[in-house]
């Protein structure tokens, strides 16, 4: 089979029938998110189909699994910190006075700001070294990348915040 074959309509299909309920389960036992697991499985399809060309039949199963699993650690990690920030907001906010809250305020949406502008690599890389505390090998263990790509990520990430906002 060829690169090309991947593209052909009843390849993919089958390739969907086989791979996506294994991937569905997989990622259903292991995030124990099921609605999750059931949209990641048709991005990672959909990655699939739009990559078609470039992925060939055999290696189709670890493509929309590293795909799936991706996108299902970006969510979990949306999630994270979306739960990290709410005690932390709730617990300081209730004790100081309204202009530390709205100073407070104003900074965290600035970081957020900041965070939501940097590149979805830099972003994963920062957000999982600087809320989730994973070190760099972690990190790049996790992403299939080398530690010096999380490292030149989290460099460029942490650049870009300080030119957004000077005094963070």
């Amino acid at each position: 089979m060829s690169a090309q074959d991947t593209c052909q309509e009843s390849v993919y299909n089958e390739l969907f029938r086989n791979i996506a309920p294994l991937l569905r389960n997989f990622l259903c036992f292991k995030y124990n998110n099921i609605e999750g697991a059931e949209d990641m499985v048709q991005e990672a399809f959909m990655v699939l189909w739009n990559n078609c060309k470039k992925v060939m039949p055999e290696m189709a199963k670890a493509y929309v699994f590293r795909v799936a699993q991706n996108q299902m650690l970006k969510l979990v990690d949306k999630e994270k910190v979306k739960q990290k920030h709410i005690p932390f907001i709730t617990k300081t906010t209730d004790q100081e006075d309204p202009q530390f809250k709205m100073e407070f305020s104003e900074f965290d949406l600035r970081i957020q700001q900041a965070i939501g502008r940097l590149s979805e690599g830099q972003r994963e890389v920062f957000l999982l070294n600087r809320v989730e505390k994973k070190t760099y090998n972690e990190i790049a263990e996790l992403l299939g990348v080398s530690v010096k790509a999380v490292e030149k990520r989290m460099h460029k990430a942490l650049v870009k915040i300080r030119e957004i906002h000077k005094n963070i």
